[in-house]
């Protein structure tokens, strides 16, 4: 998913910074999840991890790709008739042979996403209403059909979850598929921030499911999602990865069409009166308010009581029960350079950061958005080629939270 400041490009980077200081197992705490990509990645190292963000539509994807040990078989969907008979139909054996075979275990998945791309009647939901084109929110996210079609393989999700023809595993590992799937038809340029005003090329495709594909290889971690600072206390964990939002935008602005998606079912699980909760869309990009998942991180200074990033990221890394801190920042954060090391060093007891064996500089290249491309321009460092910008690294030990390790005992001969 587009995402800004995700590390995907950064991984092995990120794998080598930590592998030069010895650290090569245990249990992994992303604790800014994002996309998850950091945590897929050391999931498949052999690292036990932990996984967290305050956003929902984050949450949903870790627990696909975090916790899931393996494919389910959803033999409660393939079982009902409708299912059976297109899965039986020369459509859905060509539906199927399209696709390609599929990974060991997941021929269940792929036999669900096909009937979902294929067999259901669209229908005018809230996505159609408030953020489709001719809906009555007058929002371009999305062509006519792909809001309908939002709307259709939502509700019968839904209907299978209300149902319990699926659990909540299996409903969350499809609510993946769609989520990754509205995304490639979204109508933007980088963020939900704004939607063009004429709808592009790839907004124009019709919006198809991909099987999430599911690390069955590493072992399953666990996910949480709250905030950071408080979970940090409470979980202790051999490495602690940090990669915080380093500007001013909030991500739950930035893309809240997604969180909407994401949180649809639990609001309806919950019994809420959806009238009410669509009443609550508000202003030219249908925002909702979204108050609990506005991040200190994103804040220069301090607002209506809540500290400023500076003051949020000292705590966290000096309350976190972690012996292995990194920090993932980029150059033109809110942070400098001398606020993470401070920090840092107070985590680790020592009276200054050794910037020399403890920080790394990573050059890469700038994303920009057709909109940035028009209408922004930015700073370049003296020496740096255009559009590179620097990602930090930092490490710090802080052996007072050493973990011990279990003890091998070899059975008698």
């Amino acid at each position: 998913m587009r995402l800004i400041g995700n590390k995907t490009k950064l991984l092995g980077s990120i794998e080598e910074f930590l592998t030069e200081r010895g650290v090569v197992g245990g249990t992994f705490l992303d604790v800014f999840a994002g996309t998850a990509s950091v945590g897929r990645h050391f999931r498949a190292r052999g690292f036990q991890v932990r996984s967290n963000d305050l956003m929902v539509g984050s949450a949903v994807r870790q627990h696909t790709y975090i916790a899931l040990r393996r494919y389910p078989s959803l033999a409660k969907v393939r079982d009902q008739q409708p299912v059976r008979r297109f899965l039986r139909s020369p459509a859905g054996r060509r539906a199927l042979a399209e696709r390609g075979a599929p990974p060991k275990g997941a021929s269940g998945l792929y036999e669900v996403v096909a009937y979902l791309n294929s067999q259901l009647p669209e229908v005018e939901g809230l996505f159609a209403r408030q953020y489709s084109e001719g809906g009555v929110g007058e929002r371009l996210f999305f062509s006519a059909e792909n809001g309908r079609r939002i709307d259709s393989v939502h509700n019968q999700l839904m209907v299978w979850r209300q149902a319990g023809t699926v659990n909540e595993s299996e409903h969350l590992l499809l609510l993946t598929g769609l989520l990754e799937a509205v995304d490639r038809v979204a109508n933007i340029s980088g963020t939900y921030g704004a939607f063009l005003k004429k709808l592009q090329g790839s907004a124009r495709d019709r919006m198809i499911l991909r099987p999430p594909v599911i690390e069955t290889q590493g072992p399953a971690g666990r996910v949480f999602n709250e905030d950071a600072n408080a979970l940090v206390r409470r979980l202790p964990v051999d490495v602690l990865y940090l990669d915080p939002p380093y500007n001013g935008r909030q991500y739950a602005k930035n893309y809240h069409v997604v969180e909407v998606l994401a949180e649809l079912h639990s609001v309806q699980l919950s019994g809420a009166c959806m009238e009410a909760y669509e009443a609550e869309i508000y202003g030219k990009g249908g925002l909702r308010p979204f108050v609990d998942r506005q991040s200190s991180y994103c804040r220069k200074r301090k607002s209506k009581g809540r500290p400023d990033c500076a003051e949020a990221f000292f705590d966290l890394v000096t309350n976190a029960r972690a012996e292995h801190i990194v920090v993932s920042y980029s150059e033109e954060g809110i942070l400098s350079r001398e606020q993470i090391g401070e920090a840092l060093a107070q985590a680790a007891g020592t009276s200054d950061y050794d910037y020399e064996q403890g920080h790394l500089e990573i050059g890469y290249k700038r994303f920009r958005s057709d909109a940035d491309k028009k209408n922004r321009t930015y700073r370049q460092p003296e020496g740096r080629a255009k559009d590179v910008v620097a990602e930090w690294l930092f490490y710090v030990h802080a052996p007072q939270y050493a973990r011990p390790r279990r003890r091998r005992v070899r059975a008698a001969s």
